[in-house]
């Protein structure tokens, strides 16, 4: 063999081998395995996702408890309301007495220092301002109280006025009775006051809203647990 058929031998060898590796390729471009010794490169058949979201209305709304507190990322579900302090006032259907004996206690321009356990009777006359009554009351951690009372204007007029409940101790105002009036609400009526702190004891006051200083009112009244 000559030295030109030698190297038109060694021409067709590399060209062969470059046609073999140009194919190779083609075919790994195509998602196929390309098989390079010790490896094999696998052409990727998966798109890469970024995260996403989406929002569609629900066709039936959910019921949620009324009541619901969250505290340090805790749900409770609370079946009691924070109830407040509270007064309702209605017309006695048994009319009493005015109370003449001594047990009856009158009423004091100063706050209470001393208790007494229930029923409390007492009486007023002639005020144009507060007026308290001499003892707070023992409340034995009941949450309410009822006042009867008989109020009246010492003179020919009709005269506002209301009652306040306070805490025993502390004579913190705690609240105040609807505005009566002499002539709508004559005759005996009894008040309750419910939702009070079974921790506390407390007193209660008659107070003149006028219209006028010199229309001064008179009273008799009990407390009462129930």
């Amino acid at each position: 063999m000559n030295r030109k058929s030698i190297r038109m031998s060694i021409c067709l060898i590399l060209i062969l081998i470059l046609s073999l590796s140009l194919s190779g390729i083609s075919f790994a471009s195509r998602g196929g395995n390309v098989d390079t010794g010790s490896k094999q490169i696998s052409a990727p058949n998966v798109e890469n996702f970024e995260p996403s979201s989406e929002t569609t209305k629900m066709t039936s709304p959910r019921q949620v408890p009324l009541n619901v507190d969250v505290i340090s990322n805790q749900i409770t579900i609370s079946n009691e309301e924070n109830a407040k302090p509270a007064s309702e006032t209605t017309k006695m259907t048994s009319q009493k007495a005015a109370s003449l004996d001594a047990d009856v206690n009158p009423m004091s321009l100063s706050r209470p220092i001393k208790g007494t356990n229930l029923p409390y009777g007492g009486a007023f006359s002639g005020v144009n301002t507060e007026i308290f009554s001499n003892y707070y009351f023992f409340t034995n951690g009941s949450t309410q109280l009822y006042v009867d009372w008989n109020v009246k204007a010492d003179y020919p007029a009709n005269v506002l006025w209301h009652i306040n409940v306070y805490q025993a101790g502390t004579n913190k105002f705690v609240m105040s009775s609807d505005q009566f009036s002499t002539d709508s609400n004559a005759g005996w009526w009894t008040t309750r006051f419910y939702n009070l702190d079974p921790a506390y004891n407390y007193y209660i006051s008659f107070v003149n809203d006028g219209p006028q200083i010199g229309s001064p009112i008179s009273g008799d009244f009990t407390v009462r647990l129930k």
